[in-house]
């Protein structure tokens, strides 16, 4: 391995002691494991959440996830159309986002997921502008 690669994986220190009691023997018993801390904060997200493409989405594979999302009904993609509030800017990217935003608002309720074959995010950050409007889900 040379530098930049991960040695010690995250679980031990650069000198081999170990950063968290695991067992990667597989001998000690679980018994003798301590309990899992109790969660600071096990409350369910409330609020709006969007679907939108990754950063750095190949072109041609977001055109594809695109048009699917976009073929399905006419109203996913009513505001890309040009002169319409959410046209500009022109780029895949941003097309794809409100493409796959649109798509899963939509379409929820019938087990659509925001996933796009690993093209699409959640996100809690509203990506839509003054002018264009992202659908959300509200959870």
């Amino acid at each position: 391995p040379g530098s930049g690669t991960e040695r010690h994986w995250g679980i031990l220190n650069p000198d081999g002691t170990q950063i968290y009691d695991i067992d990667l023997s597989g001998t000690r018993p679980v018994s003798s494991l301590g309990s899992l801390p109790k969660p600071n904060n096990n409350v369910p997200f409330k609020g709006n959440v969007w679907c939108v493409a990754v950063e750095g989405a190949n072109e041609t594979e977001l055109g594809q996830a695109l048009d699917f999302a976009c073929g399905r009904s006419n109203a996913t993609c009513a505001a890309l159309a040009p002169g319409r509030e959410c046209y500009a800017p022109v780029s895949v990217t941003w097309h794809a986002s409100y493409a796959f935003s649109s798509y899963w608002a939509q379409f929820r309720n019938q087990s659509s997921q925001c996933y796009f074959n690993g093209l699409a995010r959640e996100t809690t950050t509203n990506p839509g502008n003054e002018q264009c409007k992202f659908p959300s889900v509200t959870l």
